[in-house]
């Protein structure tokens, strides 16, 4: 019994090796096709920037969710993603560049200051 138990443990440990592998040639594949891959973001004056431009709103808490995104557009060209969240909805909690989330009540009017993210 002890011979299969190490026979599969070798196999699982080949088995990830090999996924390593082919998940590091797959992001070189990426870069080399020009395809844009995540960046580390750089620390500036102690504080992280990942994108450029205005990234929170305070000033657009109790305005309608329309208002808002046409001013966050207008202030930040970058913004290519508005998204409203109910109350209730996740916020996912993956940082993408120019994706910006709107918490709004059912009467879509902002509740939370929306910020980059």
């Amino acid at each position: 019994m002890e011979g299969k138990s190490m026979l599969k443990l070798s196999h699982v440990l080949a088995f990830l090796l090999l996924a390593s592998l082919f998940q590091s040639l797959m992001a070189r594949d990426l870069i080399s096709d020009g395809i844009e891959v995540l960046q580390i973001p750089v620390e500036n004056d102690g504080e992280f920037v990942f994108c450029p431009g205005k990234q929170s709103w305070p000033e657009l808490v109790g305005k309608s969710a329309g208002y808002a995104k046409q001013i966050i557009q207008k202030e930040n060209p970058i913004v290519h993603d508005v998204r409203l969240l109910f109350p209730g909805m996740p916020k996912p909690l993956n940082y993408v560049c120019g994706r910006v989330f709107l918490v709004v009540n059912f009467k879509r009017i902002v509740r939370v200051t929306p910020s980059m993210g």
